[in-house]
């Protein structure tokens, strides 16, 4: 009786230079490695990075009222804000009388943003993505950029983000895709990258609508490069 061969997945330079630490360590000590890491150098490095990518540049291409639009939000969230990229235009942009808030597993990264900001309007925490301090529905607004691919379940994450948005709510996603560059990136950070299709899946079981994909510029789009850009919607209840 014939049996079908078994395929074989083609060997991309992406396999060479994709981290395995995610995947290799107990989840407790990839966590201690991540805050290590970022308390560190290389959390410094994520503010030449960014002028290097554009990122620091092309943010306010993203976040502004014609994008994501945080006008009219009484209550904005950017988890796992890093030295302040997106929280500086969140602040500026929300209405005066809007919470804006921060957290950060790296208190490493909170101190670059708190010297970033010189403003104490934004308010500052150290806090875990996969255990978000905050009551169900608390924010209509929230952010988060280049945090997802260092949990070991992305689901678990997705899910918290989902619980802390008001139902109707936005949520900016920000993510390495799988790509060569998003494997180079992989390789310094030690995180994991997300296929599309696989990441709107995921999305979808925790209760989040793909509402709409961005992209930084249109040669961005068309080289299909910069990342998962996506603004997805709580579902109403």
């Amino acid at each position: 009786m014939p049996t079908s061969k078994p395929v074989r997945r083609r060997f991309s330079l992406s396999d060479l230079l994709v981290s395995k630490k995610i995947d290799r360590r107990d989840p407790e000590q990839y966590r201690a490695m991540v805050k290590e890491h970022y308390n560190g150098p290389a959390g410094w490095f994520t503010l030449i990075t960014g002028v290097m990518t554009g990122h620091e540049l092309l943010a306010r291409r993203v976040i502004n009222p014609k994008a994501f639009d945080v006008r009219g939000c009484k209550a904005i969230l950017d988890v796992g804000c890093g030295n302040g990229r997106y929280l500086r235009l969140l602040q500026k942009q929300a209405d005066p009388d809007a919470l804006v808030v921060g957290c950060d597993f790296s208190a490493g990264m909170l101190r670059r943003a708190r010297l970033r900001l010189r403003s104490q309007r934004t308010h500052l925490m150290t806090a875990d993505l996969n255990r978000l301090p905050y009551a169900d529905a608390s924010f209509d607004a929230v952010v988060c950029g280049w945090v997802l691919e260092h949990l070991p379940d992305p689901l678990v994450g997705l899910s918290e983000l989902a619980r802390v948005t008001k139902p109707g709510g936005r949520l900016l996603l920000l993510t390495t895709e799988h790509s060569l560059l998003g494997a180079m990136c992989s390789w310094f950070y030690h995180n994991r990258m997300s296929k599309r299709s696989e990441l709107r899946a995921v999305a979808t079981q925790a209760g989040l609508e793909w509402y709409r994909e961005r992209w930084w510029t249109r040669l961005h789009k068309l080289l299909h490069a910069g990342g998962i850009v996506v603004e997805l919607r709580r579902a109403q209840r």
